[in-house]
């Protein structure tokens, strides 16, 4: 989400007649688009800002923080760094530009009204300036389900899903720039709802399908509680939608998931598990997973291991527990030493090891079909993914390949990607 906004953001300005540089040295200004989901890269947030304050001296540098952060903390940011130029919270970065030229510093915006505007999603004019053949469009704006754990309803506000023709709109101009597989975008697509149509998310990608040139479709993330047959069955019936559903778990133990507010049993879970399987037989599965939830006994924990061991994911996403601020989990006693939970962390990792090898093998040997996507900055070969996702190297590609879908026979299976 946060790579979809940053995008938008240069979009905007190159738009209001800003070049892009690389060079901070040359950089007139600098946004820091920030997360708050975890403590560590709120905390890794001023250290990045410090290390332009030298530019800013020497420049005349403005520096803006936007995201999740700016949101949580507004002008509270400007005690630890007053150096900070503007604070722009999710869905007010639309007034960017018009703040640049007025020449108002430092400006803060972190009002909750603009998490409601429309503003969060103005007309689309991205086109594919970042020269890529993969692109990312979000579908909806932030979250309404509380987990008791997760900071985005406080900082990212309710859910407001965009009209389904603007999604199409600025899908066809990407296409027509190149891009050949987008991922659609939302904290639970399964919620998504058009405000003029009234069409669910399902609908949705019958639409993208017939109405785009798009060759590949992939979304993230889906809830597990809204996760149901008809969207099940529409990876079976939608070619350009890719066989890969992120289906995050959070934890195995039923104890732990009703205190995260999650809304599901693991029962439950498993039944979506069984039924995305059911249409798709050959679908690769991702999860996340928080590790030491406030309560998590060595007996919850064990459950979330029996859940990995049984699920075969080709990936999971785990984390230790964070306390995020306004969250109910915030007043929950943080009861697990940093060296439990880390030891419990460690120890799911390597349980997703082992898992890897002995799912995976099941594309050795097989040829597949890899959109390559640009040259591997760690040797000569190219990089491109398939279609379960998964990252790819080609020994025998060359530059004409990029943005095409080849196939590639799988002769390897690494640690975290393939080689064909």
């Amino acid at each position: 989400m946060n790579v979809y906004d940053s995008e938008r953001i240069s979009v905007m300005l190159i738009n209001s007649g800003w070049v892009e540089t690389t060079d901070a040295a040359e950089a007139k200004l600098i946004i820091i688009n920030s997360c708050s989901v975890r403590e560590k890269p709120l905390q890794k947030l001023f250290s990045c800002a410090g290390r332009y304050l030298p530019y800013k001296k020497n420049t005349g540098l403005r520096i803006f923080i936007t995201g999740c952060v700016a949101q949580q903390l507004g002008k509270d940011i400007l005690e630890k760094a007053p150096y900070i130029d503007g604070i722009f919270g999710p869905g007010s970065e639309y007034m960017i530009p018009d703040i640049i030229q007025k020449g108002i510093f430092p400006f803060v915006s972190n009002e909750t009204d603009f998490l409601e505007r429309e503003e969060i999603f103005p007309a689309s004019s991205r086109g594919n300036y970042f020269n890529r053949h993969t692109a990312s469009v979000t579908v909806m704006h932030g979250c309404s389900n509380y987990c008791s754990y997760c900071i985005v309803p406080f900082v990212r506000g309710r859910e407001i899903s965009r009209r389904s023709k603007e999604l199409i709109d600025e899908i066809n101009l990407l296409c027509d720039n190149g891009v050949v597989e987008i991922t659609l975008l939302g904290q639970n697509v399964n919620s998504y709802k058009d405000p003029g149509t009234g069409i669910d998310f399902t609908d949705m990608l019958y639409e993208i399908a017939e109405k785009t040139p798009v060759q590949r479709i992939r979304f993230i993330t889906s809830h597990p509680k809204d996760f149901d047959e008809k969207l099940a069955k529409s990876f079976s019936e939608i070619p350009q939608l890719m066989p890969y559903l992120h289906l995050p778990a959070q934890s195995g133990s039923d104890r732990i998931l009703k205190k995260m507010n999650r809304n599901y049993t693991l029962s439950d879970y498993l039944k979506k598990l069984e039924l995305s399987r059911k249409f798709c037989p050959d679908i690769a599965l991702s999860s996340d997973f928080i590790v030491g939830f406030p309560g998590e006994k060595e007996a919850d924990f064990n459950l979330t291991m029996e859940l990995v061991e049984r699920a075969d994911y080709d990936v999971i996403f785990a984390f230790n527990y964070s306390p995020r601020p306004f969250t109910k989990s915030f007043k929950l006693k943080d009861d697990l030493s940093t060296e439990e939970k880390l030891l419990r962390l460690n120890k799911l990792l390597d349980l997703q090891k082992k898992k890897i090898k002995e799912v995976r093998h099941r594309y050795l040997s097989r040829t597949v079909k890899v959109l390559v996507e640009n040259r591997s900055p760690k040797s000569n070969s190219f990089m491109g993914r398939t279609e379960h996702n998964l990252i790819t190297h080609i020994t025998d590609s060359t530059e004409k390949d990029i943005g095409k879908i080849i196939d590639v026979k799988i002769t390897e299976i690494l640690e975290n990607t393939l080689r064909g």
